[in-house]
């Protein structure tokens, strides 16, 4: 009976493990949001203002010198859709369909109350919207909005822009590197290859 007994645990865990194993290799879900037309325009999600904050910049530039304190160029503000954050932080890895917002605004010294010195955000000039794209043959497709734009133009393969993100993004073709909500979620190895970038111009 106890050679029975054994037996039978020694199944339980096996198919225990296999069922594990078997969840490990599954693809990730991919999200359903983001409504491309048939032309390949991104249409503009109605709830960008409940998107995630991610992170935020002033004037950040590529190039060594380039940064003028009198003129410090645009607020760049970036944000995620919050379906896809939930994935982000619940399983390590972006899902299929995952948004990223990226948007500009001009920076100014208009009084507006109390400032006296400093910056303020003005208006919105333009944004993107970087798609997780499966159906790319690059992974990631751009798209293009003005700040009335009821949909966003994509940006032609083989531009830029995805090189940049896929050659110096920190995780999986994005610059979480620049974000403080998700960079404590990003591997350590990945936020020291990004960083290793900082000399290369």
């Amino acid at each position: 009976m106890k050679r029975i007994t054994s037996i039978a645990a020694l199944a339980v865990l096996a198919a225990a493990a296999a069922s594990a194993a078997a969840l490990a290799v599954q693809p990730a879900a991919t999200l359903d949001i983001a409504r491309v037309t048939g032309g390949g325009k991104l249409q503009k999600p109605a709830d960008l203002d409940s998107w995630v904050f991610l992170g935020a910049s002033l004037g950040m530039g590529y190039n060594p010198g380039s940064f003028n304190a009198a003129r410090p160029g645009q607020f760049q503000v970036a944000q995620m859709e919050p379906t896809a954050y939930r994935y982000f932080v619940e399983h390590g890895r972006y899902a299929p369909g995952s948004m990223f917002l990226l948007s500009f605004y001009d920076a100014d010294k208009q009084a507006r109350s109390i400032n006296q010195n400093g910056f303020t955000q003005a208006e919105l000039t333009n944004y993107e919207i970087h798609l997780i794209d499966p159906d790319s043959k690059e992974g990631h497709t751009f798209f293009m909005f003005g700040p009335d734009s009821a949909a966003g133009d994509p940006v032609a393969p083989g531009n830029s822009c995805v090189r940049c993100h896929v050659q110096h993004g920190a995780f999986d073709g994005t610059f979480a590197q620049f974000y403080p909500t998700i960079r404590p979620l990003i591997p350590k190895e990945a936020l020291e290859k990004a960083l290793r970038d900082h000399d290369i111009r």
